[in-house]
């Protein structure tokens, strides 16, 4: 057993929550650079195939949310363990898959432990460090997992050129296992509170709400195969607006609603959660298209493909530790703005110059975006957990990881219907820089008329 002194409790709590990040961030990137792989040797259509990645991202999406709010609830660490042991037992299923339905099966189940662990891991580290000191310590966090980002595509490649694409899951283990340690050692559960912040489940909400994230999600994930005046994408987009107009009424008629809606009104909340999505809009476009371009019109190998964007992560892990300083001495808020917009402007050089076809020229806009990264998920995340009570921390990570998850799968959609539309890549990058200074500026905006 792990013997950890007092003094250094959040500091233990703080590296496996760091742990935690890295291992979802290493799900999202290895399985890019490994796709192609993995839909040849199991036989996969290239439609199929896209459930890899989206069979993930629907669950973690729809239930994010959620499993913040239980976490408010019910407490953090049993849960959270459970949930970790779900990720780690879906991973080996992952590596052993046969077939596709098996593997997208398996990478469902590794959502689920995932739409848990994350929405704890800011409520974890906001309750055992000071205001003062969680610009940092989200700084710190994101370095940890921004060097498996930096690693996940190399790795990737490597083990799928070397080894075999299984392994990109098996890895997952040791990680499981020792965050699984730390924590049993070094979590204590905060004293619960007399004050109505914990009680009944919503269940009647809890069903909109999945019901309709779930329809609105999967539809919006089959855009790029069927287009979007397919009759069951609209079908399934109107479902779901419906059911989350149904949640929002249940939630304003009920004395101990799933979730406080005052949030939303909330101008930090809503504005750094539109930064949020919009940066994970960005993280999809750069990651994942990016190693399809890399591999497809570059002719990169899965491994050159992998190295090839490190200078896009690699920036991130110094570049963490000092965003989180300037969140705790600074507008946390503005930074994130900044921030942004430094984006916009990696995004439209990408635009620019990948219609050269050399790698050489893309550079620039690939160290910008790994600058840019950490004001995404870090500056954000301490602007948002300083603005709500510590009775719900929970559940306002949650909303957070739904805007960062709801921006992957649009950009998903949106850039694979551009891909699919034009067969050129140059134009989901314009859209990704257009949409980012665009948020940026309206950001500002809100800002200066708040303080005004």
């Amino acid at each position: 057993m792990i013997s950890i002194h007092d003094g250094n409790r959040k500091w233990w709590v703080l590296a496996a929550m760091g742990g935690t990040l890295a291992l979802i961030v290493l799900d999202e990137t290895v399985v890019g650079v490994a796709l192609p792989t993995i839909r040849r040797e199991l036989a996969m259509s290239q439609v199929n195939s896209h459930w890899i990645v989206n069979a993930y991202f629907l669950v973690f999406t729809v239930l994010a949310a959620a499993a913040g709010k239980m976490g408010d609830l019910f407490g953090y660490r049993n849960l959270f363990l459970a949930a970790l042991g779900i990720f780690g037992l879906s991973s080996i299923a992952c590596g052993f898959a046969e077939s596709g339905p098996a593997l997208i099966t398996a990478r469902a189940a590794q959502g689920l432990g995932a739409a848990v662990i994350f929405p704890f891991t800011v409520a974890m580290i906001t309750s055992v460090f000071a205001p003062a000191e969680r610009g940092r310590a989200f700084g710190i966090q994101t370095a940890i997992g921004g060097c498996f980002i930096s690693m996940g595509p190399l790795v990737g490649g490597f083990l799928t050129d070397v080894l075999s694409w299984r392994w990109i899951f098996w890895i997952n283990i040791p990680v499981v296992l020792i965050i699984a340690a730390v924590v049993i050692a070094a979590w204590r559960e905060p004293a619960k509170k007399a004050d109505g912040t914990r009680g009944r489940i919503d269940f009647k909400g809890l069903a909109a709400l999945i019901i309709g994230l779930a329809a609105l999600v999967g539809a919006v994930m089959e855009v790029p195969d069927y287009g979007w005046g397919n009759s069951y994408i609209i079908a399934g987009i109107i479902i779901g607006l419906v059911s989350l107009a149904v949640f929002i009424a249940l939630e304003l008629d009920i004395r101990e609603p799933l979730f406080d809606l005052a949030l939303f009104s909330m101008r930090t909340i809503s504005v750094m959660n539109s930064v949020v999505f919009m940066g994970e809009f960005g993280k999809i476009a750069l990651i994942v298209f990016g190693a399809l371009f890399l591999q497809q019109v570059l002719g990169f190998s899965p491994l050159m493909a992998g190295a090839a964007l490190l200078p896009a992560v690699v920036p991130s892990l110094f570049a963490s530790l000092v965003v989180g300083n300037f969140a705790d001495r600074f507008d946390a808020r503005k930074i994130s703005l900044i921030g942004l917009a430094l984006n916009a402007g990696g995004m439209i050089w990408f635009a620019v110059f990948l219609n050269f076809e050399s790698y050489v020229l893309l550079i620039p806009a690939l160290i910008a975006w790994g600058c840019a990264l950490p004001f995404h998920f870090v500056s954000t995340r301490r602007a948002i957990v300083n603005s709500v009570p510590s009775g719900k921390l929970g559940q306002s990570g949650g909303l957070t990881m739904t805007a960062q998850l709801l921006g992957g799968t649009v950009s998903m959609a949106v850039c694979g219907t551009i891909l699919a539309g034009t067969g050129r890549f140059d134009g989901l990058y314009w859209l990704s820089g257009a949409l980012m200074a665009l948020v940026a500026a309206n950001g500002f905006l809100r800002l200066r008329r708040e303080e005004a």
